[in-house]
């Protein structure tokens, strides 16, 4: 039987409070690939074992990310972070370098299985997590990387609808030139995603100090706020009621709001609370995309990973 503390220190590896995000910015992916080829899931069907199956590559590409960060930095956790798995003992370095390679391996088999492109953006996000793992801790641009992994999730759910190649010939869209402007437009919400975890990345680089500089986090805030326009730009003249829109951006604004106020100090609780607000971020797209689409149960599923993030941030530290 495991001994507790290693289960919670497990848990605190993977950062399980974040999962729920990864889920949600994956389906976010996986609906703006089937709106860019204005295609109606009540109509054409909206298939569920896609978007299972990648969101599984997202999670497990997730998890890789994290195993191998806390081995690449368990040098530096021994002075700093000691309460950590492996500075604890509680597990082998060898251990976690194993998982992390068997995660990044058991993820992109999934998204090639999902189609060739699904598998070539499970490899782009794998060499944005390299970078980021290895530039982290001695360069603050690696906070880029770092928001190049999260908005890879979209490119790999849009292509995980897109891997069926009737659905763009019956769409009427030549696939060659569809694909090359779609990536465009889609790149589009995916700055605002980068955006909000390139700004929350360089918060949570002054997590354990008592007194943040201020100038990176007044740069960190405008990045935060980005999303209210990028992820919300694609339906200005698609989604219908303006109301559907604004009913997407209220949460985030909200969230965000609190942020800034209540959950501002100390930095630790901050960074927190906005890991717990990226499914937010996808909230703005989806309320829209969702009442396009005919089914607006649909945004629930951000508003539910927001939910679960949170609570989930008790059983253990989302950073």
């Amino acid at each position: 039987m495991s001994h507790p503390g290693k289960a919670r220190a497990l848990l605190a590896t993977l950062r399980i409070a974040n999962a729920p995000s990864v889920v949600s910015n994956v389906f976010l992916g996986y609906m703006l690939g089937s709106g860019l080829l204005r295609l109606r899931p009540d109509i054409h069907g909206l298939d569920f074992e896609a978007p299972v199956l990648i969101a599984t590559a997202g999670l497990l590409l997730y998890f890789s990310g994290n195993l191998a960060n806390d081995w690449f930095d368990r040098k530096w956790d021994e002075e700093r972070r000691p309460e950590r798995a492996l500075p604890s003992g509680l597990f082998k370095p060898g251990s976690y370098l194993a998982g992390a390679l068997s995660c990044a391996a058991a993820g992109t088999a999934l998204a090639f299985f999902q189609g060739a492109a699904c598998g070539i953006c499970a490899l782009g996000i794998l060499a944005f997590i390299s970078i980021y793992t290895r530039f982290h801790k001695v360069a603050i641009w690696s906070v880029l990387p770092m928001g190049l992994c999260r908005a890879g999730l979209y490119f790999l759910g849009a292509t995980a609808f897109w891997s069926k190649a009737e659905a763009i010939g019956d769409a009427g869209y030549d696939p060659a030139k569809f694909l090359a402007g779609a990536l465009l437009t889609l790149a589009i919400p995916a700055s605002g995603l980068l955006s909000y975890i390139a700004g929350l990345s360089l918060s949570a680089r002054y997590e354990g100090m008592s007194d943040a500089p201020p100038g990176p986090r007044v740069v960190s805030k405008a990045m935060l706020i980005i999303p209210l326009i990028a992820m919300s730009c694609l339906f200005v003249a698609d989604a219908g009621s303006p109301w559907i829109r604004v009913l997407g951006m209220a949460p985030f604004a909200v969230w965000l709001a609190l942020c800034f106020t209540h959950f501002a100090k100390p930095i630790p609780r901050y960074v927190s609370a906005l890991l717990a607000g990226i499914p937010l971020v996808d909230l703005i797209a989806m309320a829209p995309l969702a009442w396009w689409a005919g089914k607006p149960w649909l945004a629930a599923l951000p508003f539910g990973a927001f939910v679960l993030g949170r609570a989930l941030q008790k059983l253990a530290p989302a950073t």
